[in-house]
């Protein structure tokens, strides 16, 4: 018979396998019906795997939604699993979308701490940091917000405080190494929440290609030695055979005399 200790410990381990199981059966049910859907976070379960960059007091887990809380001046962040990271070219030109929001917040009098990148994406490999300002509106309890992940949408490059171009977004979603959404705004006591946070893909890209210089120089060698090949094959074929000979033409074989005289 099984001690009732273990009964409970195989039902609790059979709930958590449900669990897991019916979160991912729930992603996959939604990525087919948003093919362009590349990473999501509804927090049903449980944290999904975020944590906070810069806050000791740690995350929590609340209904739909991550949560983190301070007592002072610092600027923390939430930062995204591994799902939302790595090879993300194809977010290029799509986007990031979250709801933010605050339990409470006390100034202790002073003013809404803005000036600081609000969301941060990463690229280590590259070494590329954009960001983005003055997002989260001060005083506000709540507000949804849906990024364009493209240059030209308000992203600021870290080493230059300018907008990045085209070739630093692709490089940086290529490789892309951490995304963090901040959390930390007020000098006091603060109770920030975090839900819903979906990266989404852009449109596919269907213009052609540019090919390398180094390609560009295999495919100037290949098209002139297919042009020499096929000139040399058409002036073999517009050369003549050369006339048959007639008999009168051929020489007689020399008499067996004249070949002892020569030996």
């Amino acid at each position: 018979m099984v001690p009732r200790m273990g009964r409970q410990l195989a039902f609790t381990l059979c709930i958590l396998n449900v669990v897991v199981i019916a979160s991912q059966d729930n992603f996959d049910a939604q990525a087919a019906a948003e093919p362009n859907l590349l990473a999501e976070s509804d927090f049903l379960w449980d944290n999904d795997g975020w944590t906070v960059a810069g806050n000791p007091n740690g995350l929590l887990h609340g209904s739909k939604m991550i949560k983190a809380a301070d007592s002072d001046a610092s600027i923390w962040y939430f930062v995204a699993p591994s799902k939302f990271v790595g090879a993300k070219r194809a977010a290029y030109r799509g986007k990031l979308s979250f709801r933010h929001g605050f339990f409470e917040y006390n100034s202790e009098g002073h003013d809404f701490k803005g000036g600081e990148f609000d969301v941060i994406l990463e690229s280590e490999a590259y070494e590329l940091v954009v960001g983005w300002k003055n997002l989260i509106p001060a005083w506000a309890f709540r507000s949804d917000h849906e990024l364009e992940l493209d240059e030209t949408a308000g992203w600021v490059l870290e080493s230059t405080g300018g907008p990045p171009s085209r070739p630093d977004m692709v490089r940086l979603l290529s490789k892309l190494s951490s995304i963090k959404i901040r959390g930390g705004f007020y000098v006091g006591n603060e109770d920030a929440y975090l839900m819903s946070v979906r990266l989404l893909a852009g449109p596919q890209d269907t213009a052609p290609r540019k090919t390398s210089l180094k390609e560009q120089r295999i495919l100037s060698a290949d098209s002139q030695r297919s042009l020499y090949d096929t000139g040399s094959a058409q002036q073999d074929a517009d050369t003549p055979p050369p006339p048959p000979l007639d008999d009168a033409d051929v020489p007689p074989p020399p008499a067996d005399e004249d070949v002892k005289e020569e030996l």
